[in-house]
């Protein structure tokens, strides 16, 4: 009965041809996201880097849903371009995650997903089916989500490296990251802030690595 409700409030806009991503972050995904697919949001930092799909595609005027992740701040997805309006938040789905997903799935464009568990193969092979269906990109995050099978994109903060601090005192400013995304196939990264200083998601220089200094004693 309650997915039943969910499924009746969310909107049933028709599904995009694709799905798109922030410009900073189309060096390592060129054209978008494919709907239906299954993406991986790995690596310190993946919190930002999945509020930076969420805003990618919401921007452009597509629908969100974000499921359990409460500590997710929605000012953050704001700063880096998100519409509020067009975020379906579920905090705490509890066990019955998988319907919750399921219902967000046949009407939005991106699910972004704590995988609280090992995913019963039941509920992978449902879902996928259900984001191939309605054309929806599930975006999975977490310590369980390498057990999706199927999944052939993963993005990941392969490093990253905050600005503003000096010798454990400052203000942070902003983030710099390196975006990795890895595909059969391929391998292939960018440099963006994630945020930056303005709360945004925008190219960014490679961060040098630091010259050992050399103390020379007399």
């Amino acid at each position: 009965m309650a997915d039943a409700a969910l499924a009746g409030a969310l909107p049933m806009d028709a599904p995009r041809a694709g799905v798109p991503v922030l410009p900073a972050l189309r060096p390592v995904v060129p054209g978008g996201l494919r709907p239906g697919s299954i993406v991986g949001v790995d690596g310190s930092g993946s919190a930002s880097l999945g509020l930076a799909l969420v805003a990618g595609v919401s921007q452009q005027e597509g629908w969100c849903g974000i499921v359990g992740l409460p500590d997710l701040g929605v000012p953050a997805a704001v700063g880096m371009g998100a519409a509020p309006e067009r975020l379906l938040l579920v905090d705490e789905p509890g066990e019955h995650w998988p319907d919750v997903v399921a219902a967000l799935v046949e009407a939005v464009d991106l699910v972004l997903v704590n995988v609280p568990e090992r995913p019963p193969n039941a509920a992978v092979r449902r879902l996928s089916a259900l984001a191939r269906k309605h054309g929806c990109v599930l975006a999975l995050t977490g310590a369980f989500a390498r057990d999706w099978s199927g999944m052939r994109l993963r993005l990941r903060v392969a490093e990253s490296d905050w600005q503003g601090l000096s010798d454990g005192h400052g203000v942070l400013r902003g983030r710099r990251a390196r975006i990795v995304a890895d595909a059969p196939g391929r391998e292939q990264g960018t440099w963006v802030w994630l945020p930056g200083p303005d709360g945004s998601v925008t190219p960014a220089e490679p961060v040098k690595p630091q010259r050992p200094t050399l103390n020379v004693v007399a």
